[in-house]
């Protein structure tokens, strides 16, 4: 399994949102990979629309492709953590799929500080498919979009099966995906995972804010 980490001082400010909280997102991607987050609460939206889950105009859980949006693509260890299948190929389940002019928002009880998620295929420009964070007070934490992974990947296409893993030195209450307007693209994902990471404190001291937080749950994985 293949890593892809980025943290530097230029995508920390992409992904952060002026004027807000100061929150810093951390993003990592693991081809068919795994939360990286142990005891995290898993959802793999198989049965009846999920408490977490609301969907808005053109949203939908679906299983295949309408011609529009089509399955996530399971490889690794990705399928069995989820108890999905197949281990390797198309999703044949229930994945989110969000179309233009459509929104999936997740929303916790409590804030989180990690949200992990087997993304669809990732459409490569700044806003497309994006991701928005918002904290307790509904003020946006911040943002990640499918160019923020292409970035993991210095701009290629990144392969299928990417599990993407964000952490926030923020707590976040609710998070929206939308799909981008003004082309016919969508936003598919299944296989969400969150959390709440609390950092210890000497570890907070070598490592700092959102780094503390993601040392620690690849840590925690590793253990």
């Amino acid at each position: 399994m293949k890593k892809h980490l980025l943290i530097s001082i230029a995508t920390i400010l992409a992904l952060s949102s002026p004027g807000t909280s100061k929150a810093q997102l951390f993003l990592t991607a693991d081809i068919g990979g795994v939360p990286v987050v142990g005891g995290a609460t898993l959802e793999n939206f198989d049965g009846a629309n999920p408490s977490i889950l609301t969907l808005s105009g053109s949203a939908f859980l679906r299983t295949g492709s309408d011609g529009v949006a089509s399955p996530p693509v399971f490889s690794g260890s990705t399928a069995a953590f989820f108890g999905e299948t197949p281990a390797n190929g198309p999703d044949n389940s229930q994945y989110v799929a969000v179309e233009p002019g459509g929104t999936a928002t997740l929303t916790f009880s409590t804030p989180q500080s990690y949200l992990g998620l087997l993304w669809g295929s990732i459409d490569p420009y700044s806003g497309m498919n994006t991701l928005t964070f918002y904290d307790k007070a509904n003020n946006v934490i911040g943002t990640i979009d499918g160019g923020s992974v292409w970035a993991l990947f210095g701009g290629a296409p990144p392969p299928d099966g990417e599990y993407v893993n964000i952490t926030s030195t923020t707590g976040f209450l609710k998070v929206v995906a939308t799909a981008t307007p003004i082309f016919p693209e969508s936003f598919e994902f299944d296989d969400v995972a969150y959390a709440q990471v609390v950092p210890e404190p000497a570890s907070c001291v070598l490592f700092g804010g959102g780094l503390c937080i993601l040392g620690l749950a690849l840590r925690r994985k590793l253990a």
